[in-house]
This record gives structure tokens, sequence and C-alpha cells, in this order.
């Protein structure tokens, strides 16, 4: 059981940082920060 938790929070520690790289490649490829607002809204309702 206690595997299964360990697993669990790893898969959503790797799904977080994945959405936090998925933000910064966002924001790096937008020309402002309204354009940048939008695409993360965007990815957020996905």
């Amino acid at each position: 059981m206690e595997e299964d938790m360990d697993n669990g929070e790893l898969i959503r520690d790797l799904a977080e940082e994945n959405q936090t790289r998925k933000i910064l490649e966002i924001l790096n490829e937008c020309a402002d920060i309204e354009e940048a607002k939008k695409k993360v809204k965007e990815l957020l309702n996905k």
C-alpha cells in the first residue's frame, strides 16, 4: 500500500514538473504578457 502512495506522489510530482516546463516554454514563445496569459489559461482548461 505504501508503495502505491509513493508511486502516486511520484506521478503527481512529475505531472507538476511537466506543467511547469510547458508554462516556461509558453512564456519564452510569447511576445507579451497578455499572449502568455491567454496561452497558459488555454493550457489549464484542457
